[in-house]
């Protein structure tokens, strides 16, 4: 099955109300267009995505959103020469930080950077009451 198919088979889903299985349907054909460079299917995914979103509540809606920023940040790099970054730093970005002085990504509770050496301010602490 292609990756059109797999689109046009979640926008069918959606079309009968069926946004839990439309929404794994764009899943689907963003990841068979991810193997095969299909940009035009990620856009496709993104705006079927982001319908869905707009139109639901809940877990549906959750996912739906999940499903348009992943494709946005996938096309984020497309024409760019640049890449995005992969769904795993997405998803773990929140717990890193850039050390200031080499500019390397460590763990944000990290007092010294692994790479260099360069010691880091504690993190701040919550003011007691």
């Amino acid at each position: 099955m292609t990756p059109q198919d797999r689109i046009d088979e979640a926008r069918e889903a959606w079309a009968r109300g069926d946004a839990r299985r439309a929404v794994a349907q764009g899943w689907d054909a963003v990841n068979t267009a991810m193997d095969r460079g299909a940009d035009a299917i990620l856009m496709q995914a993104r705006d079927l995505a982001l319908a869905i979103a707009e139109a639901t509540e809940g877990r549906s809606q959750a996912d739906a959103r999940r499903l348009y920023d992943y494709c946005r940040h996938c096309l984020a790099g497309v024409g760019t020469g640049t890449q995005a970054p992969s769904l795993f730093a997405l998803i773990t970005g929140w717990r890193r930080r850039k050390c200031p002085d080499c500019a390397e990504s460590i763990a944000r509770e990290a007092r010294v950077c692994p790479h260099c050496g360069y010691r880091l301010a504690p993190p701040p602490t919550a003011p007691s009451a």
